[in-house]
């Protein structure tokens, strides 16, 4: 079993498709499930039922939705999801779907705060359960999250605004603060069986070659110009990049200290 913790905005949809693709790999046919967070005292306690219909209304509501291949599927996995309150049913939405794969998962970015006891269960699930986390330069990331809030949430409020919010403890601050995931995956002691990655070294042959690998599957060449969901919406000028680098200064501060994976190097650590 492979579990994605995140992070949000840090290449976990790409990473998702690229996973689909693998021989073998049973990835669920919604990427964000959304369950674990629902077991356990969490920031993203209260996200699964909203993140669901806006799920469902996306599907049904493009032109031709059924002429899509997998669209039924999709839909019959959101109705699941609101039935699955234990492990077991968890474990259950995967077997009907199994056909020969050696391989089961998801990725789901509120995953990134589970408390250690939900961790150490989700560990626990089968025989052999991975991990993977995504980091992406904080700041970049924050960026894209503030684009993402303003073109689904908080449409008519200005970025700058958005910027005065950012903060410890608030959604764009969680997101970014990658340590906090680390640590609690160290306390968990799941770190052996985590894999981290970064956005901007996730595209190339090596990294996906060494993850597959890794997981005991096939590779798959990646197709890095196939990136989904970048971030849209009106750019931060480059004196808000400045600010926002600002405002997240003791998130870099606490990375520095770490051994952090291929991609981080050029992150704006100044």
């Amino acid at each position: 079993m492979v579990v994605g913790l995140g992070a949000m905005k840090s290449g976990t949809t790409w990473l998702t498709e690229y996973m689909s693709s693998l021989p073998g790999f049973l990835h669920s046919p919604i990427k964000e499930m959304n369950v674990f967070n629902m077991f356990a005292d969490n920031p993203y306690r209260r996200r699964n039922d909203g993140f669901r219909l806006f799920k469902m209304e996306e599907i049904l509501l493009r032109p031709n939705p059924f002429d899509r291949p997998h669209a039924r599927d999709q839909l019959r996995a959101l109705a699941q999801i609101g039935h699955i309150h234990d492990t077991k049913a968890y474990l259950a939405f995967f077997a009907e779907r199994l056909d020969g794969h050696t391989h089961i998962g998801e990725i789901s970015p509120s995953y990134s705060h589970l408390p250690l006891e939900t961790l150490r269960q989700v560990a626990g699930l089968t025989r052999d359960v991975r991990f993977l986390f995504l980091m992406r330069d904080p700041a970049r990331r924050a960026a894209s999250h503030i684009r993402h809030l303003r073109r689904r949430e908080r449409v008519d409020v200005p970025i700058d605004t958005l910027l005065a919010e950012v903060r410890p403890g608030q959604g764009v601050w969680l997101r970014s603060d990658y340590g906090f995931t680390l640590d609690r995956l160290e306390q968990a002691g799941l770190a052996a069986k985590t894999r981290v990655m970064t956005y901007e070294a996730l595209f190339q042959d090596e990294t996906m070659r060494g993850l597959c690998t890794w997981l005991g599957l096939p590779f798959n060449k990646p197709k890095p110009d196939k990136i989904v969901h970048p971030g849209r919406g009106e750019d931060l000028t480059q004196a808000q990049l400045d600010q926002l680098r600002d405002r997240l200064d003791p998130i870099y501060a606490d990375l520095a200290r770490r051994d952090l994976p291929p991609g981080a190097e050029g992150w704006r650590w100044t």
